[in-house]
């Protein structure tokens, strides 16, 4: 998350001779415990869903994390029993916890997305920096890799794209390479990632590491406010193209009582409401490992830990503590709002999805769920049972139907038939093809250098049985810091067939790069789904090692 307290790093340990390269795979080994297949992880032999929940330890009022001397181990142990009983099946860290806390996680029986803080705005080009980097990772790894609790490795958190330009994207992907290669070296087969941010970095080709890794705040700007929140992930993993697991390791809203654009300055009624529409929007987007953000709000980030500062970065938690004495704090109404959503997290059917009359449906339920039920048109017409991991699977047939869209109600229930939790998804199925209406980005601009001004032209086409909407979204994001995007709007005649319009942008001297995006929404009945167009402009070749290829 932005505006992070820099902390200091643990001290150096030998320098490590290991060479640069190519970034490479985590090495296989037979029965490992972690399994990366057809985007997904595989957990001693079985397929999981990550729900793994943002903590820190040393974090309570008037501490701040990596600066407080020691742990309090039994106040990680009873939080992560609180963790636990709310259906979370791991946490996400972004500094190096403790053997000591690491035996406590194994112990939990909770799994951990392992933070090592390679700090993302150092020089990477410098050699004693890199260095220092990959001493820091032998150190950790020297116990880390003792516990299979640690199913993934994060080693960087939103590193700057004015910065990767600063000091070089050849140098960077050379260090990641290097810290990827070494941690391959020291824990095989675990896999090796960072934490990109979709504001700035969702241009980066994230197939350099093994999943595919980005904290996402939905302010209804840029890609967000054109194509939604869960269109613009999938977005963004269909870009990358090679099918890799995805990891949201951020999400969340603040209550803070000041703030602007949703950052900052929600009730906590709608902080309840985000994160379980953020938890659909994700699972919808296919992504397959969740990490809201976060356990307990940080009262050090402002730089004040004794003192709850009416700052947006403060008030993130899902606990909230009454007072600087306050060691355990209380759950706020999101918590209880993601322990009920957790108790069958169903990751198939997806919302703004297509099925050929075949809809397959997939949940991974709580303990106590001992039924799933479909119900559509008041009826119903499936009824399963999960595994003995809580893991159910099946299908939904409608053998020669049409065209047509389905509502349908999913249903959890304990042993005793009552309900635990429902939920509907609205999905279109058919037994052809279906054709899409097309939307098209152009500009004749390929180099940002010298360029005052970037002329766009959107294209739309619609000889479809969808309905368009009233309007085309798009907005420009020039990536300067974290500058929000410019968001235009397009109004459109729904019942045209052919629609083609020109503007233009002035991106601000000094970009790092200009991400354009454009989106409408299209229904047919109840079903709606957005279009999306995208765009990336460079200056130069300065991207070119690291950046996605369009």
């Amino acid at each position: 998350m932005r505006k992070r307290l820099i902390h200091c790093l643990l001290s150096l340990a030998a320098l490590s001779s290991t060479a640069p390269g190519a970034l490479a795979s985590p090495p296989t080994r037979s029965g490992a415990a972690v399994v990366l297949k057809d985007g997904w992880y595989y957990l001693k032999g079985r397929k999981c869903l990550i729900n793994a929940i943002g903590y820190e330890s040393g974090a309570r009022p008037g501490e701040v994390p990596y600066e407080t001397p020691g742990r309090n181990l039994a106040q990680v142990r009873r939080d992560l029993r609180i963790i636990k009983a709310a259906g979370f099946n791991g946490i996400r860290t972004w500094s190096q916890m403790s053997e000591a806390e690491l035996k406590v996680v194994q112990a939990s029986g909770l799994k951990v997305i392992f933070g090592i803080w390679l700090k993302p705005d150092e020089d990477f080009s410098d050699a004693q920096v890199v260095e220092k980097n990959l001493a820091l990772i032998r150190q950790v790894l020297g116990y880390s890799h003792k516990y299979d609790c640690v199913i993934t490795y994060l080693i960087m958190n939103e590193p700057m794209p004015e910065h990767l330009r600063k000091v070089g994207a050849l140098a960077t992907r050379d260090l990641w390479a290097r810290a990827t290669g070494l941690i391959h070296e020291l824990h095989p087969g675990i896999p090796v990632t960072i934490s990109g941010n979709t504001a700035i970095t969702e241009w980066l080709d994230m197939n350099l590491f093994d999943v595919y890794a980005r904290n996402a705040y939905d302010y209804r700007d840029g890609a967000n406010f054109t194509h939604g929140f869960a269109q613009s992930q999938r977005a963004i993993t269909e870009s990358l193209g090679q099918g890799k697991p995805v990891l949201l390791t951020e999400f969340g809203r603040s209550v803070s009582r000041q703030g602007s654009g949703l950052y900052g300055g929600n009730t906590l009624e709608q902080q309840a409401e985000a994160m379980v529409r953020y938890y659909r929007d994700i699972l919808d987007s296919g992504a397959t490992g969740l990490c809201p953000f976060y356990y307990a709000d940080g009262w050090w980030k402002s730089g004040a830990p004794a003192i709850h500062n009416d700052e947006a970065e403060e008030w993130f938690g899902l606990l909230g503590f009454r007072n600087l004495k306050d060691t355990v704090g209380y759950p706020r109404p999101a918590w209880h709002a993601l322990k009920r959503y957790n108790q069958a997290l169903i990751t198939s059917p997806k919302n703004q999805a297509f099925y050929r009359n075949e809809v397959p449906v997939e949940a991974f339920c709580q303990a106590g769920v001992k039924r799933l039920r479909v119900v559509h048109l008041d009826a119903l017409i499936a009824e399963l049972t999960p595994d003995a991991h809580g893991y159910v699977s099946g299908t939904l047939l409608f053998p020669g139907e049409g065209l047509r869209d389905r509502e349908l109600v999913i249903e959890a229930l304990d042993a005793t038939g009552r309900l635990l939790k429902h939920e509907t998804l609205i999905v279109l199925t058919g037994k052809d093809p279906v054709s899409w209406p097309r939307l098209e980005i152009r500009t004749p601009v390929t180099d940002l250098d010298g360029l005052r001004e970037v002329p766009v032209e959107v294209e739309l086409w619609n000889d479809t049985p969808f309905n368009l909407g009233e309007e085309v979204r798009y907005a420009f994001s020039h990536h300067k810091g974290w500058d929000r995007a410019e968001a235009r709007v397009k109004a459109v005649d729904p019942k045209q067939k052919h629609l083609a319009f020109a503007d233009a942008y002035a991106p601000p001297q000094q970009s790092p790069m200009l991400a354009i995006y454009a989106g409408i929404d299209v229904r047919f009945g109840k079903f709606s789904r957005t279009i999306r167009a995208h765009r990336y402009l460079y200056p130069g070749t300065w991207a070119d090692p690291i950046r996605v290829k369009e």
